[in-house]
C-alpha cells in the first residue's frame, strides 16, 4: 500500500525552513572553528597517503556545534609505554548549506577525513576522523547538517602556512627550495645550521639544511649572492672546505626550525649522533 498522498514529506519551503533552523542554533551555541583543509605533497596512489609531510596553506572560519557537551570524549589523558598520552575525541556539527556556502569555490562541498580543525577554546588541532552525512536520517527527505568525528591531532612535521598566527605557531617547519651544492676536492664535514659562504668578506653566503658527506652534496637556504664553481665553500664554524663543482636546485624539502629542542640536543654534547653502532663495541 502507498503512503498517505496527503502528507507531504518533500516540502520545499519546510526543508528551507530546516536548514535555516539548524544554521541558527549553530550559530548562537556553536564555536567558530577552523577549517583546514589538507594538501598532500607526495600521494601514495595505492593507499591515498602522502609520502612527504602534508601542507595546510589556508584556513577559513566557520561556525560548528559541539555535541559533546560535557567536555572531550575518549580515554583523555592516559600513560603508556610512550609515556603520557592525550586521547581526546570530540563530535561536531556543521551545516550543510554553510558548509557549500564556504569551501564550494575550493572543488568540496562535504568535510573530508585527513583534514584539521583549530578549536580556539582549548586551543587544540583536531584531525578529522569520520564524517557521518546522514545523521540525522533525512528529515524531509533532506540533510540539513553534518556530523563530524574527530580526535587530538599528532603531528608529524607537516608544514602550516594557513594565515592564521595562533596556529602557524605550532610548529614554525615549512617548506623550501633549497639549492644544492655538489662539492669535489676538500675535507671535513660541514655542520646543519652554519652559515657557509665563497671568500673572505663575500656576500655570497648560505644556511646549511643537510650534507651528506657521501655523496658531497650540501643542501643550503637563505642564499644570498650567487655560488660560483671553482671556489672554495667554507663553514663558518666547522671551518670545512670544499670546491665547488656544480648547483642545482631541490624540489621542497622542510626546513626545520633551528630554535627547537630536538635541534638543541642534537648540537649539545650529550649525545653522539654519528654514532652507527652505539648498542655494541664496534663488532656489529
Amino acid at each position: 500500500m502507498a503512503t498517505n498522498p496527503y502528507f507531504r514529506k518533500a516540502v520545499p519551503a519546510e526543508q528551507d525552513l530546516i536548514d535555516d533552523l539548524s544554521i541558527e542554533v549553530i550559530k548562537i551555541n556553536g564555536f567558530d572553528m577552523v577549517y583546514l583543509p589538507r594538501t598532500l605533497v607526495r600521494e601514495d596512489e595505492l593507499f591515498g597517503e602522502d609520502r612527504s609531510p602534508s601542507r595546510f596553506s589556508t584556513g577559513r572560519e566557520i561556525e560548528m556545534l559541539v555535541e559533546s557537551v560535557d567536555g572531550f570524549e575518549g580515554d583523555g589523558e592516559v600513560f603508556s609505554r610512550f609515556g603520557l598520552e592525550i586521547k581526546d575525541n570530540v563530535s561536531l556539527l556543521v551545516a550543510r548549506k554553510r558548509f557549500e556556502k564556504e569551501f564550494a569555490d575550493l572543488g568540496f562541498l562535504t568535510p573530508r577525513e585527513g583534514d584539521l580543525l583549530y578549536f580556539p577554546i582549548s586551543g587544540g588541532i583536531f584531525e578529522i576522523d569520520y564524517v557521518e552525512r546522514e545523521n540525522p536520517f533525512y528529515q524531509l527527505n533532506k540533510i540539513s547538517t553534518y556530523k563530524i568525528t574527530c580526535s587530538l591531532f599528532r603531528f608529524s612535521g607537516e608544514d602550516f602556512q594557513t594565515g592564521f598566527s595562533q596556529i602557524d605557531g605550532v610548529t614554525s617547519d615549512h617548506l623550501e627550495q633549497l639549492e644544492t651544492l655538489v662539492l669535489g676536492a676538500g675535507s671535513g664535514n660541514y655542520t646543519e645550521g652554519e652559515t657557509v659562504i665563497q671568500g673572505s668578506g663575500s656576500t655570497i653566503a648560505a644556511l646549511v639544511q643537510e650534507w651528506n658527506s657521501a655523496s658531497k652534496t650540501l643542501f643550503v637556504s637563505g642564499v644570498t649572492g650567487t655560488f660560483q664553481v671553482g671556489v672554495t665553500v667554507e663553514g663558518q664554524s666547522s671551518t670545512t672546505e670544499y670546491l665547488l663543482g656544480s648547483t642545482g636546485v631541490t624540489n621542497e624539502f622542510v626546513v626545520p626550525d633551528r630554535d627547537e629542542d630536538n635541534v638543541e640536543f642534537e648540537n649539545s654534547a650529550l649525545f653522539d649522533f654519528t654514532d652507527l653502532d652505539p648498542f655494541s663495541e664496534g663488532d656489529l
